[in-house]
């Protein structure tokens, strides 16, 4: 297991009182573990240098150590690498105590974090990290996408995780590359497929296949894992809407979220990853005492569907979906909680007055999860919930499962 190791000292400090301790805690670490670096740090301009010489992209885990407290504004630096960490901390110099701030920081970026003090419990750290490599690495390296911007209506959005962001003026020149044929041929087997197309004519069903492929370019040429789109923005420029696009990218296997939101484009891609399923990213519409119903007018289109009008505007193409009556989980992330239940399909609604897609689940006590959950938006996926509430607490998410 390769291990990159740096040191925290103070600005304030004497560097040459630390450096034998730090030399005899690497000698010490290197008859267990490779170790990559052992640097001593105090300025964000001595990280610059550790990035120069040492590429802590390829160690398996980092060990951080705050020789002194004041250390944690350069430390954090090394969140940049999405490595596990273990923090070192010992009981001089205020160490403990930036270990603490330290590990906090972490893990509200959802990068793996554990706190030690004692040499034993540094081995067992690291070896606990080398269990769950895969795992680890599965998670810390997705590479995710915002096309726009977050929809303003989401006020409870708070999103650590570095992403790509791509403007909506560079998407629109993505779009006009695209010629009405293409976007047509683009749709057509989807089109074909369809049990009924109730509102949209072809020149709605154009605009909504030059979007998916304007969107499949981008995936491309940035090299993104999955995407979420701030969607409304584009019904007053193209007088259209992504929502099929984002129906086709999910039943391909690429994770694709509406109104540019990134914690449920987190889910989705977790979900796609680690169970190899899709997931429906839906509000809350409406709830009873042991049912709750999700709608949306973008669900994935792996079972019978119709072609509708997004249900706001009235425009662009939706869908309605008739996803499977099966056991399933439902999930929301915000920031490094996640509420999971394990609910069933019941049942399909048909209300003109919500999003095209709409599921009757049924949940044991749906008060209690209305309660207890974080937000609006909610993944629905066919995978096993409390299978889904392990896998997230080992990523390091704090998991409440209903």
């Amino acid at each position: 297991m390769k291990v990159g190791v740096a040191f925290g000292v103070s600005e304030l400090a004497n560097l040459k009182e630390f450096e034998k301790k730090a030399s005899r805690f690497l000698t010490d670490l290197a008859r267990e573990f490779e170790v990559s670096g052992g640097f001593l740090v105090s300025t964000k301009a001595d990280f610059r240098k550790v990035k120069e010489e040492v590429d802590f992209n390829k160690v398996d885990a980092i060990v951080l150590y705050p020789l002194t407290g004041g250390t944690e504004g350069v430390l954090k630096e090394f969140a940049v690498y999405r490595r596990p960490v273990v923090v070192y901390g010992d009981g001089l110099n205020n160490s403990l105590a930036a270990g603490i701030e330290l590990r906090e920081y972490l893990r509200e970026r959802l990068i793996p974090a554990t706190l030690v003090k004692t040499p034993v419990e540094l081995k067992a750290a690291l070896l606990g990290y080398e269990d769950m490599k895969d795992n680890l690495d599965r998670f810390l390296r997705i590479r995710l996408g915002l096309i726009g911007r977050v929809s303003p209506w989401l006020i409870n959005e708070k999103f650590n995780l570095p992403y790509t962001h791509i403007s909506l003026k560079k998407f629109y020149e993505y779009y006009d590359n695209v010629g009405g044929e293409e976007g047509w041929n683009a749709v057509a087997e989807v089109v074909e497929k369809a049990e009924a197309i109730k509102e949209p004519g072809r020149d709605d069903l154009t605009k909504a296949g030059r979007v998916y492929l304007a969107i499949k370019h981008i995936l491309e040429d940035y090299h993104l894992d999955g995407f979420t789109i701030g969607c409304f923005d584009l019904i007053g420029k193209i007088r259209g809407t992504p929502c099929l696009a984002l129906a086709m990218f999910n039943a391909q296997g690429i994770p694709a979220a509406c109104e540019g939101e990134l914690n449920s484009l987190l889910a989705m891609a977790i979900i796609r990853r680690f169970f190899n399923k899709p997931a429906f990213m839906g509000n809350i519409a409406d709830y009873g005492k042991d049912y709750l119903i999700l709608a949306h007018c973008t669900a994935p289109i792996i079972s019978p569907y119709k072609l509708r009008t997004h249900f706001e505007s009235g425009i662009g193409v939706g869908v309605e979906v008739r996803l499977p009556k099966e056991r399933a989980s439902l999930m929301k992330i915000r920031g490094r909680k996640a509420v999971v239940a394990d609910v069933e399909v019941v049942g399909h609604e048909h209300s003109e007055n919500r999003c095209r897609t709409q599921l009757k689940l049924r949940i044991e006590d749906a008060t209690d999860f209305i309660e207890g959950t974080m937000g609006n938006h909610h993944m629905l996926a066919y995978v096993d919930a409390e299978e889904l509430a392990d896998l997230l607490s080992e990523l390091g998410f704090e998991v409440m499962l209903y």
